[in-house]
């Protein structure tokens, strides 16, 4: 005669299920791809109708690791945007330090690492302004026109009111 197993227990088995086997999959399953020029051009350009608000940051930047709330916080509340963000960080270091960083943070939106031999054609590529100062975030609209060039760290209230001009000129 088979043993039946109280509610208790299945609920006890399903909790455990979850922690070896559901949780692990969902914290791998954030990826970070390197991106290059190629790629870059084609992810600003490909705007799907939705504008790009475009985060540049590294995981040994103080001020970036403390604006990263506020720009996933900006990516789960507003789903007419595109949110991306390019580490700083060197390729190689991906499994080491950007992967356990995002992993703590429960990042929702895409990854990269820039991969360019030349760091100026990196930086040239948003702004000739720009001199490499992270964080750094641009906006672009829906048809990839940068339309804000945010140096340094921003709040969520910042980073709103500039979504929201871009979202008003549609």
């Amino acid at each position: 005669m088979p043993q039946q197993f109280s509610i208790e227990r299945r609920i006890h088995f399903g909790v455990l299920f979850f922690f070896v086997v559901m949780l692990p999959l969902s914290l791998a399953s954030q990826t970070v791809e390197p991106i290059d020029r190629k790629k870059l051009l084609s992810l600003i350009s490909e705007r799907n109708s939705k504008p790009l608000l475009l985060n540049i940051w590294a995981t040994w930047c103080k001020p970036c690791v403390e604006e990263f709330p506020d720009v996933i916080r900006l990516s789960n509340e507003r789903t007419e945007i595109d949110v991306v963000a390019i580490s700083a960080d060197f390729p190689d270091e991906i499994e080491e330090k950007i992967l356990p960083f995002l992993k703590k943070m429960n990042v929702p939106f895409k990854l990269y690492v820039a991969d360019f031999a030349d760091q100026d054609e990196f930086f040239s590529m948003f702004d000739p302004q720009w001199g490499g100062e992270i964080p750094v975030t641009f906006i672009d609209d829906q048809n990839g026109k940068q339309t804000h060039f945010l140096r340094g760290k921003h709040s969520f209230m910042e980073f709103q009111k500039a979504v929201e001009e871009v979202i008003r000129k549609r």
